[in-house]
């Protein structure tokens, strides 16, 4: 009696190891695969203030389009993972050039995954800095990331604040540090194009576009002035 429980117990222990070793990559695990999900966007350039009072994403404005991101997660069985917290999704940088004015809630999703795994993000990043583009964040892991080709949504993120008072990376403060390194490309022609200071298309209207920094970039910087996270 024992020899035969001793052998059924082997064989439920063998049973076990070998699901462990060759199942555990096809079973539903409800933990995020960055390789399985998805995000995406149209391109754009997209205003932040370290206040909070910048652009939304979904706030199409001449020649930018909505450039909400949708998200799609997946686990490790490219099963959707339903019910993840609005609060568990944020942006960073591509080039880790945005500083988040309080972390990883200075932008979140709308809602909680549906049942397709899916939601969408569209509000107004909080923070500073300039980058040329921006990755989602889910739970902690970069959608996109480890094996698989990262995933850098084409929206350029552009912040009056970018520098300190001894003139390093932004601080969360639009200051007289970056006034003066603001006036290092206004108004360009005929200064050097720097990108980064390029806040509004222009003319205004139809046909504008970005590529010269003017006194429309100058207005919109004056408005920010002072703003803090």
């Amino acid at each position: 009696m024992l020899k035969e429980k001793f052998a059924v117990l082997t064989l439920v222990a063998a049973a076990l190891l070998c699901w462990q070793v060759a199942g555990v990559e096809t079973v539903n695990s409800g933990i995020v695969d960055p390789c399985n999900s998805t995000a995406s966007s149209a391109a754009g350039v997209h205003f932040i203030c370290p206040q909070g009072d910048g652009e939304a994403l979904n706030a199409a404005t001449t020649p930018n389009p909505n450039m909400t991101i949708s998200v799609t997660i997946h686990d490790n069985a490219d099963l959707p993972v339903i019910g993840i917290p609005a609060a568990d999704f944020w942006l960073i940088g591509c080039a880790d050039l945005l500083l988040l004015c309080g972390g990883s809630g200075s932008i979140n999703a709308t809602a909680a995954t549906d049942l397709l795994g899916q939601t969408t993000i569209t509000g107004d990043i909080a923070g500073s800095g300039c980058d040329t583009g921006v990755r989602v964040v889910c739970q902690g892991i970069v959608i996109g990331n480890g094996a698989c080709a990262p995933i850098c949504l084409p929206i350029a993120v552009r912040s009056p604040d970018q520098k300190n008072t001894v003139g390093g990376p932004a601080d969360g403060l639009v200051g007289p540090s970056d006034f003066s390194f603001f006036g290092t490309s206004y108004q360009s022609p005929p200064k050097v194009y720097f990108a980064c200071h390029d806040f509004v298309a222009t003319p205004v209207g139809p046909g504008a576009l970005y590529g010269t920094i003017t006194p429309a970039d100058f207005a919109r910087f004056g408005s920010h002035y002072n703003h803090s996270c």
